[in-house]
């Protein structure tokens, strides 16, 4: 079972103790990656510094750091996906639909005038 507070309990704390959740966050991680075989360890201690950064550039905006953590996945996804086609020896049937759909869109637009009073 995982040793994590409850839900109620960790909205509990970032609501009336932020630094104690903070701390908790830190040790869930550092616990994650010290468990993580030794030859990943490397790794995952960079994403966590990428990860942490990004939270630090976006301190003042929560949905923005998470929405930048979100991207940084996205790409990660897409990236390993792309490894997996080309070692499968097959076509990546979600760029050549992004590729197909960005022909197909109109870049352009109307200029409008407007009187001058």
């Amino acid at each position: 079972m995982s040793d994590l507070p409850s839900f109620d309990h960790l909205v509990s704390l970032a609501k009336e103790d932020p630094k104690a959740l903070e701390a908790l966050r830190q040790a869930q991680v550092e616990k994650l990656i010290n468990n993580a075989p030794e030859e990943f360890q490397q790794r995952l201690r960079g994403i966590q510094f990428q990860i942490d950064a990004h939270r630090q550039l976006h301190a003042h905006s929560p949905m923005g750091s998470c929405l930048k953590i979100s991207e940084l996945m996205h790409e990660s996804f897409a990236e390993l996906r792309g490894w997996l086609n080309k070692m499968a020896g097959t076509n990546d049937p979600l760029r050549d639909l992004a590729q197909e759909s960005n022909r197909k869109e109109t870049k352009g637009a109307d200029i409008l005038a407007f009187p001058m009073a």
